[in-house]
């Protein structure tokens, strides 16, 4: 499964090409002229660190909505960009939401593990380390958040509850989409973040967790089975026949030269 998501989230990505440049450069003109804002009234604290809790709530809304589309891609849909501001429209108080609450984790965390750390004793340490893996925990579930959201409910505590399961019931995956999309965002950087940006993360994410919604489609249809061997006997390549036949195989010509096909 993980070989064939890896390439349609790549086709998708590559046959959505504009449409990702696009939102990305949305992204990182709202965030470079949110810091450019900030950095102007560095001399007043609270109204530069207003500016930069506005920009990260923006960037929440918008990613939001643009996960919402990209779950479109990801079931073989085209979106428009009438589309994308109803999705704003219809999002931006789970956008806020989920902002705020990124903000406050990483606030959280960034204040006081150093202290607990810098205690300089073993219950220190000890809180330190708890404080560690729990953010790695919560930095794993959330990666769920927003395909969640756009695919499956729009009840956000219920979307939050639902990101912890998946990434309990599926840690290994978890731990492989968290890797992937650091891999993506090595790249880039390269590209200056324009491709496949933070787009490219949220669609392969999205990607992602629509193929994983098999297995829980599948299971609902076993419940004769136990839990824990079903999941250890999900066929994966049953569940994803129609999808690896609609994705099909193309050439590196056809990636260039599409016309000729």
């Amino acid at each position: 499964m993980i070989g064939f998501f890896i390439k349609k989230a790549f086709f998708d990505g590559w046959d959505n090409l504009f449409q990702i440049l696009i939102l990305n450069v949305i992204f990182l003109c709202v965030g470079f002229g949110g810091f450019f804002l900030a950095g102007a009234a560095s001399d007043m604290m609270l109204l530069s660190m207003g500016i930069l809790l506005a920009t990260a709530i923006a960037e929440g809304i918008l990613w939001t909505a643009a996960s919402k589309m990209l779950a479109r891609i990801a079931s073989y849909r085209s979106f428009g960009w009438k589309d994308f501001l109803e999705a704003i429209r219809s999002t931006w108080k789970h956008g806020t939401l989920f902002s705020l609450l990124a903000v406050g984790i990483a606030l959280l965390f960034f204040v006081t593990t150093p202290y607990y750390f810098g205690i300089g004793n073993m219950v220190g340490f000890a809180l330190g380390m708890l404080l560690f893996w729990l953010a790695i925990i919560v930095l794993l579930s959330l990666q769920w958040f927003l395909p969640i959201r756009s695919q499956l409910d729009d009840n956000f505590v219920k979307c939050l509850k639902k990101s912890f399961i998946v990434f309990f019931d599926n840690p290994g995956f978890s731990l492989f989409m968290f890797f992937y999309s650091l891999v993506l965002l090595g790249l880039s950087l390269v590209c200056v973040m324009l491709l496949p940006g933070i787009t490219g993360i949220m669609l392969a994410q999205n990607e992602a967790f629509r193929l994983r919604l098999y297995k829980y489609d599948w299971m609902e249809k076993h419940p004769e089975l136990d839990a824990r061997i079903a999941r250890k006997s999900i066929p994966w390549e049953e569940l994803i026949a129609d999808d690896v036949e609609t994705v099909g195989y193309r050439s590196f010509k056809s990636f260039i030269f599409p016309w000729k096909d």
